[in-house]
């Protein structure tokens, strides 16, 4: 497709230098996007409740962003793209075949796809490195800002500030749930490592460990360990991306003997002991290391017999229908009704064997885009400054991988405007990719 190019602010970089010109910061689209992503975590500010069908401030500003995108796009003559278009195409198939069959989960297919606009948006608006940047730095900026509001209200007491669960000591900010808070945290910590923001060192680890300190007051074990091991593949990414396959191939071994001793020790040993010793120095340690064993741990096998369960007795492959498994298991009277709590296994039961097909691709298409990105010099001059570290962002991703086996993370807002980062680094951002797509910055 031929279009007309926006050139002039590509070539507003000062002479010597790959930076972007950010001629005016303030400019509607600029504002509108950081606004965007400051009202990410607002679900349920002060602990109010969710609008209908759990909406919250986020819908009210994606409809300003989807409005401002097309405007934006229009204005510049470039192709509106749409990021992960055959996974996501085959989610909205797979769903909408599954709410026919059963005529159920119509209105979760809806919002699925409303919160697909996330990514479509982000993506578009960040073929401009201006943009792209003021999006890091609002992720970043307002990301920090929420930790210190969460820890500083933990401290004084203050649950309007911190979230703090009434029934424990997990914070879950305005997220309304301690596992979404601590997924967003552990992104904005990956955004600072992959943007290496701020620029000064101190600053910089400061920051981090800001992050780092808010997503264990969230108690999330299972953010805990997806944080683990994204550091872990970070740090090998960085070996490979470096030349440095050797260390790489010895420190991931290194890592997998460590895990697989721990995971013996584990399965072998009673830890109890330990763990409620560990658990009572602390009510937070309680409510996160504390539920590592008994009603939690039983909890998910529950749920996970379940819903396999439900899997391998559904009468026909296209699934009971979006968003529809408590509803399920409420027909089935069971003892423990939950969601999935897994998007594996949402997937897969909720939308049948094309959600699953659906997922498997989104994965692939996710990981092809970290890798292509990744490479030692596969971004241009003006995105390689803004985002130094791209490998960082195959860390992100396996974040969302690891943590989908405890949540449903293919629900979070912020997660689609991430991924949609990620496609525009991968569209426009790769050298020769703005011209193949029809498009240039």
């Amino acid at each position: 497709m031929t279009t007309i190019i926006d050139r002039p602010r590509a070539r507003a970089a000062p002479p010597g230098g790959d930076r972007p010109a950010l001629r005016n910061r303030w400019r509607p689209e600029a504002v509108v996007l950081s606004l965007g992503i400051a009202s990410l975590p607002m679900l349920m500010p002060a602990g109010l409740p969710p609008g209908p069908g759990n909406t919250g401030l986020p819908d009210l500003m994606l409809v300003v962003l989807t409005v401002t995108t097309l405007l934006w796009a229009g204005t510049r003559k470039v192709p509106v793209r749409w990021p992960f278009l055959l996974p996501t195409l085959l989610t909205i198939i797979a769903g909408g075949i599954a709410a026919y069959v059963n005529q159920a989960g119509l209105l979760t297919l809806a919002k699925d796809l409303f919160v697909l606009f996330w990514g479509v948006c982000v993506a578009n608006l960040s073929r401009d490195p201006g943009l792209l940047r003021v999006a890091f730095r609002s992720f970043i900026g307002f990301g920090t800002f929420y930790a210190i509001v969460m820890i500083v209200g933990f401290v004084l007491g203050i649950d309007a500030m911190s979230g703090k669960q009434p029934d424990g000591m997990r914070a879950m900010f305005t997220f309304g749930d301690a596992n979404y808070a601590s997924n967003w945290f552990i992104c904005v910590f990956f955004l600072v490592r992959a943007t290496r923001t701020p620029r000064t060192p101190g600053r910089r680890y400061a920051v981090l460990g800001i992050l780092l300190a808010a997503e264990l007051l969230t108690g999330s074990n299972g953010g805990l360990l997806s944080l683990l091991v994204a550091l872990v593949l970070g740090h090998l990414f960085r070996l490979f991306r470096e030349g440095r396959a050797y260390r790489a191939i010895a420190t991931g071994c290194l890592a997998g003997l460590v895990a697989g001793g721990g995971l013996v020790v584990v399965t072998t040993v009673d830890v109890q002991p330990y763990l409620d010793r560990v658990s009572s120095l602390h009510p937070v340690l309680r409510d996160s290391i504390g539920r590592t064993t008994g009603e939690s741990t039983e909890s998910r096998s529950t749920v996970f017999a379940t819903t396999a369960g439900m899997i391998a007795e559904q009468p026909h492959p296209w699934g009971i229908g979006p968003g529809e498994t408590r509803n399920a298991m409420m027909a089935r009277q069971e003892t423990y009704i939950r969601e999935a709590h897994n998007d594996y296994i949402a997937s897969t039961l909720e939308r049948g064997f094309l959600g699953g097909v659906a997922l498997v691709a989104l994965v692939f298409a996710l990981l092809l885009n970290c890798t292509r990105i990744a490479r030692r010099g596969a971004l241009t001059g003006e995105y390689a400054r803004i985002v130094p570290r791209p490998e960082m962002f195959g860390a992100l991703v396996a974040v969302f991988l690891i943590s989908g086996m405890f949540y449903e993370t293919l629900h979070y807002r912020h997660g689609w405007a991430i991924f949609g980062l990620i496609a525009a680094l991968h569209l426009f951002g790769r050298r020769g990719a703005g011209e193949r797509a029809g498009g240039g910055r």
